[in-house]
């Protein structure tokens, strides 16, 4: 079991940026995946459509990326399965960033955005239930689950339109303009506020 676990993670990890596994009671094992957004691969292009929001940037960019792995698990006859639309879980599934912290793949910015050495803020996380638990058992985020590259800059906090970021955490998820619901809407693109990130100096060099 360890071996194939070995080879999901090799495998996907020619094709995404960063991966991590955890385990979640009523998920199983999961692999989540990190992919860097780019002006070249922008991943948060979202729009609408006949009154849908669409997730154009995961569509394009992850899918086909995530499609490769699933048939790549399938072949070790395991039966995974996408968590949520694109991996991108629904309201009320799992959370992405805890998923991601506790898989080792960073830590918890200021802006409450995962922090990663080389990626900042700029990887957009997804997730796959492999259809079997590798009996890692669930376990905590890491001790130290908070970016140290934020102790010293407040640059986030300050910028926020709607002053609902305090260190680590939002006051008040519901009014973030990064909420699909709230995103300002150009020509049939929905465009995420993401101040907080536009600004934030991590991974940057």
């Amino acid at each position: 079991m360890k071996d194939a676990m070995r080879d999901i993670l090799d495998f996907t990890g020619s094709l995404f940026d960063v991966v991590g596994i955890t385990e979640r009671q009523g998920y199983g094992t999961l692999v989540v995946v990190g992919l860097e957004s780019t002006p070249e691969r922008d991943l948060d292009e979202f729009g609408r459509e006949n009154g849908e929001i669409k997730l154009f940037g995961f569509e394009k960019h992850m899918s086909p990326l995530l499609e490769s792995v699933l048939s790549f698990i399938k072949d070790r006859d395991y039966t995974p399965e996408l968590v949520g639309r694109c991996g991108y879980p629904r309201p009320g599934q799992l959370n992405l960033k805890e998923l991601a912290v506790q898989a080792g793949m960073g830590k918890r910015g200021k802006h409450s955005v995962v922090l990663h050495d080389k990626y900042g803020a700029r990887l957009r996380f997804a997730a796959i239930k492999i259809g079997a638990s590798f009996q890692l058992q669930d376990k905590p985020a890491p001790k130290e689950s908070r970016s140290s590259f934020c102790q010293n800059c407040s640059l986030c906090l300050e910028v926020c339109p709607v002053y609902i970021l305090e260190p680590y955490r939002m006051t008040d998820v519901s009014k973030c303009l990064s909420r699909v619901a709230l995103m300002e809407e150009q020509q049939g693109r929905i465009i995420p506020c993401d101040e907080c990130l536009k600004v934030c100096p991590a991974g940057t060099g």
